[in-house]
This record gives C-alpha cells, structure tokens and sequence, in this order.
C-alpha cells in the first residue's frame, strides 16, 4: 500500500530529524539574558518559550515551546539542563545560560 508506505517513510524522516537535534544540542548553548533584583532573584522567570525564542535566534533552530520541558520556571542566574522532548521517545537536552541582561 503506496499509502502505508509513504506513513512509514515520513515517521522515519521524523525520527531521524529528532536524533540529529538531539545530537545538535548536545554541543550548543543557549543564553538567555534576565533582568534580577539585589538578591539575585529574577524579575520575573525564564519560560520555555525564551528557550525556544533563544534556540531560534542564535543557532537557527525551531523547537516548539510546548516540547520543551521545565518543571518549573527558571527564577535565577546560572547554568541549567532543560530537557527537551522531541517525539518517537527521543528527547535532548537543552544547555542553557541564564545571565544579566
């Protein structure tokens, strides 16, 4: 069935688009910048949509927000690992910088 057949040859597309970002992320950093009051703290909390924003503007990336995995909002400065689903059970991680702005 040319139908089937065409299925099975985008998933694999798919899949193998999702191991090459995986890979691609491994070796990137994403740096987002932040305003912080005096006690380092951020205003306000750095979203996977910056993350995804960032990623698109710096490297040229597009990995939509809602495949991007925070457990919670990113409230200070420093280094985070933010991991990153991209479907098919293969997931990345996200290297990001949070500094001043």
């Amino acid at each position: 069935n040319l139908q089937e057949k065409a299925k099975a040859a985008q998933i694999a597309r798919e899949k193998a688009e999702a191991q090459e970002n995986a890979k691609k992320l491994e070796s990137m950093q994403v740096k987002v910048t932040a305003k912080a009051g005096s006690n380092g703290r951020l205003f306000g909390a750095v979203t996977s949509k910056e993350i995804s924003d960032a990623l698109s503007k710096q490297h040229g990336m597009t990995i939509e927000k809602n495949k991007i995995v925070l457990p919670e909002n990113i409230k200070t400065y420093g280094a985070f690992d933010v991991k990153c689903k991209f479907g098919y059970e293969i997931s990345g991680v996200i290297h990001v910088l949070v500094c001043e702005a």
